[in-house]
């Protein structure tokens, strides 16, 4: 098994933040759930309780009793997590103690405080400052990574650059393009990397164990456990793309959101109808205007109208996710809950069926067009409802 490999199996984790919030409904309403351009907790605030929190900017200056999930363009964690923190955003730092283990997903990763267990990470950029300790295991996989901490245990990578500058008390293993051991670094136990390049590994720096170079793995054949560690790793990009969506379509609209879904169950011949007329009626429209406009001009409208569908289609199925997820909690004697707890849930219960070869694509298509019908539905009635109020309105003609 190459380390790639690995490092996808043990990103595998990153999912449980969705998972959990959709099997543990009862306990994820009594924590606490921010929502917002701008999430704040205060140096001297303490949430006594698990918080969730999804925003634009996310900072904790204050101290969670519980675990962090957030999820937002910035996070910032300055404050301490006595559980762990469960992160996705476009930058995010975390400076603070965690008690825990922290499993992270974005763009730039800055880690410069202390963390009790272990650190699961994708990210194009990965800093772990020379403040920064790791009780346990560092699994990262990524673009550019540089280790200038400590780590109590092992260090598993499969990424573009690995740069070691603090100290592993155990062993290597990755899977790179480029490997540095600078002055000061130090590994406890072997180094054992597959890559086209021999490592540089400065005078300064030391192995105390062997050191293993290997070519990297590009000839064998999946297995079906990596097919499946693929899979999943899919499903964990698709639920994050989806859930950010959701938030651009639930934070400014939602209670048009919320009549949009409701619409599915009210009127569900009536989305289904116009689903699929929406859905097979735009694309042979556009085609028509394609040619005509070959002809006497404005062919690119037609290219707007396709593009205005594919936006559509993806917001319809998250509002259908939202249904499915109020439904579903609903039944199960949860019907006043956050929006935002709905739509999760929604989203992995319709994008794990997805996983289901055949019937997960019927699903899927089914979601669509219902989405699409409510939300057609919805902006007619939103329409026809605002056309009396500004024929009614003074000096109106």
């Amino acid at each position: 098994m190459s380390m790639r490999r690995r490092v996808i199996a043990a990103l595998r984790w990153l999912a449980l933040a969705p998972a959990l919030l959709a099997l543990v409904p009862v306990a994820a309403q009594a924590a606490d759930l921010r929502q917002g351009s701008d999430v704040t907790i205060p140096a001297d605030t303490t949430v006594n309780d698990d918080l969730y929190a999804a925003a634009g900017t996310v900072t904790v200056d204050g101290t969670i009793a519980g675990s962090l999930i957030a999820a937002g363009g910035t996070v910032r964690v300055t404050g301490t997590v006595e559980r762990d923190v469960m992160v996705s955003g476009g930058t995010v730092t975390i400076s603070g103690p965690v008690m825990g283990s922290v499993r992270v997903a974005g763009g730039t990763l800055n880690l410069s405080g202390p963390v009790a267990e272990d650190v699961v990470a994708a990210g194009s950029t990965l800093d772990v400052s020379p403040a920064a300790t790791i009780g346990r295991d560092l699994v990262v996989g990524g673009g550019t990574v540089t280790v200038a901490g400590r780590v109590g245990r092992d260090v598993t990578a499969g990424v573009g650059t690995l740069d070691l500058r603090g100290r592993v008390e155990r062993n290597v293993r990755a899977e790179v393009t480029n490997l540095r051991l600078e002055r000061g670094a130090s590994v406890g136990g072997s180094l054992d990397y597959a890559s086209d390049n021999a490592a540089q590994i400065d005078s300064g720096a030391t192995v105390s164990g062997s050191v293993t170079h290997s070519p990297p793995n590009r000839t064998a054949q999946p297995t079906a456990a990596q097919r499946v560690a693929g899979a999943l790793v899919g499903w964990i990009r698709l639920m994050i793309g989806l859930f950010v969506l959701g938030l651009l379509v639930l934070l400014p609209f939602g209670a048009f959101s919320r009549r949009a879904s409701d619409a599915i169950g009210g009127a569900p011949l009536a989305t289904l109808g116009l689903g699929l007329a929406v859905l097979i009626g735009v694309p042979i429209v556009a085609l028509i205007v394609f040619v005509l406009g070959l002809l006497v001009g404005g062919w690119p409208l037609s290219l707007g109208a396709l593009a205005l569908l594919a936006i559509a289609m993806a917001v319809g199925y998250v509002l259908a996710a939202l249904f499915v997820g109020r439904s579903g909690l609903r039944l199960l004697g949860q019907p006043e809950v956050h929006p935002l707890l709905a739509l999760l849930v929604g989203l992995v219960l319709l994008t794990a069926v997805g996983l289901v070869p055949f019937l997960g694509g019927l699903i899927g298509l089914a979601a669509v067009v219902f989405g699409l019908g409510a939300l057609t539905l919805t902006l007619v009635r939103s329409w026809r409802e605002s056309t009396p109020a500004a024929a009614g309105a003074p000096g109106a003609v």
